[in-house]
């Protein structure tokens, strides 16, 4: 977290939301990336690469509208699905003056980065996902329960972000690489689902970006770009399986490749940061 809490934080107007996001690495010559992340996370997600990321791009890494200290609308007229994300990078990019710039987003994130360069593709230069969600695959066992019509919101009020649920979940389902689990990080993902609205937006981008249903409607998307993409994923990712995803997303996008980290779960910056770097290189 030491280097994280070195980041400072920025914020701008895009669209009709509050967006923060923090910056590094500028100077001339060096490609711009817009880094995005996963479900519950932030732009922390990048926390143990910054030094590296500087010495390599220009970065803006964003906070979802919805996660980290971006604002949180109510889901009850807040679309919060992959079409509405994709317009809010568009937003973003508009408000920070970025004509067009490198997509890199894990998890979630990558369905809101695939939005993005369908909808303006002379924006995105590359595109990289990074263990991105755009396969459906089962939810963890809790995430299931969360998921049930009926008893999955009553569930989820009441235990489904208590610390013991979002620590099990980094330990067991995020992360293989276990002493990548960190108490200040889960700290702060608590206080972030503890914010105003934090909740309600972790609950509706669950059933609206992530459960099987909304991914699998969202698959098609895949073979329609036309932008230059990339996968990086964690060898050992249990939450998005290398084959049963990862490949199979290399399989429907035209032209992708796929760099395999090695040893790493969902979150190989978290987790490999150097062989993650290794492969972010490649591909920048």
């Amino acid at each position: 977290m030491t280097a994280s809490q070195q980041q400072t934080l920025q914020f701008i107007q895009a669209g009709a939301h509050r967006v923060c996001f923090v910056e590094g690495g500028a100077g001339e010559g060096k490609p711009k990336v817009l880094l995005g992340h996963g479900w519950i996370a932030s732009h922390q997600l990048y926390r143990k690469v910054w030094d590296d990321l500087a010495a390599v791009c220009h970065y803006r890494a964003v906070d979802l509208v919805g996660f980290g200290d971006s604002d949180k609308p109510d889901p009850k007229t807040t679309p919060y699905d992959p079409a509405w994300y994709g317009a809010q990078l568009e937003a973003f990019l508009d408000a920070s003056g970025w004509d067009d710039c490198i997509v890199a987003s894990q998890s979630m994130g990558g369905m809101a980065a695939v939005e993005l360069a369908l909808r303006a593709p002379k924006r995105v230069k590359k595109l990289i996902l990074i263990d991105s969600a755009g396969i459906a695959q089962p939810p963890p066992i809790l995430g299931r329960i969360l998921q049930t019509p009926g008893i999955g919101p009553v569930i989820y009020a009441l235990a489904g972000t208590t610390r013991k649920a979002v620590g099990d979940f980094l330990k067991n389902d995020v992360y293989y690489v276990k002493s990548a689990f960190d108490d200040a990080v889960l700290d702060d993902m608590l206080r972030i689902l503890k914010s105003p609205g934090g909740k309600e937006a972790a609950y509706a981008t669950m059933m609206r970006m992530v459960s099987p249903k909304a991914v699998s409607a969202f698959t098609p998307r895949l073979k329609q770009l036309t932008v230059p993409t990339h996968l990086i994923w964690g060898e050992a990712d249990k939450l998005f399986p290398l084959k049963a995803a990862g490949e199979v997303m290399q399989g429907l996008i035209p032209g992708a490749t796929l760099d395999v980290v090695k040893a790493s779960g969902h979150e190989p910056m978290v987790e490999t940061p150097a062989a993650f770097m290794d492969a972010f290189r490649r591909r920048i």
